[in-house]
């Protein structure tokens, strides 16, 4: 071997931890992609460019020093080695670009946990929540286009039983943008719900009404949602705007299903608009102009009456044509 080739090879080490850098960066979701936009985030990915582009800047500078006014050429093998070099380097840096824009949202990668890292108890949510919904949709009250905001890993809604003509939108901001018989997973961060002039909620929109086969200009786009569920994501939005934007796409006579506990989950990523305790939601409710049919707190200690910590299970019907007093829920009244 002689002396360029081993050059080259030696001043392509400081290029390792460049490659590591960068990797970090593009590949691993758990790196919040916030942190990577400040302006430590923008010195570590220069830094991470200088260690890549080093071995370039040191061959360069050898072989100008080494052979100005010499009629020597640099041999074959090291000039072959440092354009597999820049070959290798070009290609890793498109495949990981790619990877950050255009991930594949139906990989066996749970994103949702990945981001959040919380079961947030399925079965109880199952037992508690399933006879509500079970009985709502016994009475035709769940109707047949059903909007699951923040649905994360495991939506609750699918406690539903599927029909012909039911449909099913899970927006979460760790989902996919995937469509699966009669359901539609959309990637979506749901506060922006609330900035319609905003990237994500028109593309969110143009999935939505793709799905829906409409016209996402029609004013007859939105208002089209039977029955709408939150689940434990009330904590990390400013629910206020949540759950008063997605209403408007929510039917007349339509319900809301909220089962929530303030105060639970990865505090670190709480809103400080988030939900703090029950009792802040009934006035936003009556202000949107829905009425609270059903409310249950089944965790409740005996004997306890304060229920601002509680976990909730509510249901509330959006003002329309007034359900007749025998076609309420059969359950527990609110308040009672």
């Amino acid at each position: 071997m002689n002396h360029d080739v081993l050059l080259t090879l030696l001043s392509c080490a400081p290029s390792m931890p460049g490659l590591v850098i960068f990797h970090c960066a593009f590949r691993y979701r758990s790196i919040d992609r916030r942190e990577m936009a400040s302006w430590k985030g923008i010195t570590l990915l220069l830094t991470g460019l200088l260690l890549v582009v080093t071995p370039l800047v040191v061959w360069s500078g050898f072989f100008l020093h080494q052979h100005q006014g010499d009629a020597r050429h640099a041999s074959p093998a090291s000039v072959l080695l440092l354009a597999g070099y820049l070959d290798v380097i070009f290609l890793w840096f498109l495949w990981n670009v790619s990877s950050f824009f255009f991930a594949d949202s139906g990989s066996g990668v749970n994103l949702w946990k990945e981001n959040w890292g919380a079961s947030y108890s399925l079965e109880l949510k199952r037992r508690v929540l399933g006879p509500v919904m079970e009985q709502l949709d016994h009475e035709g009250k769940i109707g047949s286009l059903i909007l699951d905001i923040g649905s994360g890993a495991k939506p609750v809604s699918r406690l539903l039983p599927v029909r012909p003509d039911r449909r099913f939108i899970f927006a979460d901001i760790a989902g996919g943008n995937s469509r699966i018989a009669e359901s539609q997973s959309i990637r979506f961060d749901v506060e922006d719900i609330a900035r319609p002039h905003s990237v994500g909620y028109r593309r969110a929109m143009v999935r939505v009404c793709r799905f829906l086969g409409r016209d996402p200009r029609s004013p007859a786009a939105g208002g089209q949602a039977t029955a709408m569920v939150l689940s434990d994501i009330l904590n990390y939005v400013d629910f206020r705007k949540v759950i008063g934007c997605f209403t408007d796409f929510l039917r007349p006579d339509g319900r809301i299903i909220i089962v929530n506990v303030p105060g639970r989950g990865v505090q670190e990523q709480f809103s400080a608009a988030g939900l703090k305790k029950n009792e802040d939601l009934y006035p936003l409710l009556e202000e949107k102009g829905f009425v609270i049919e059903y409310k249950e707190f089944p965790c409740r200690p005996n004997g306890a009456t304060d229920e601002s910590e509680e976990l909730i299970v509510l249901v509330a019907r959006k003002a329309g044509q007034p359900a007749p007093q025998a076609d309420r829920i059969g359950f527990r009244r609110a308040g009672a």
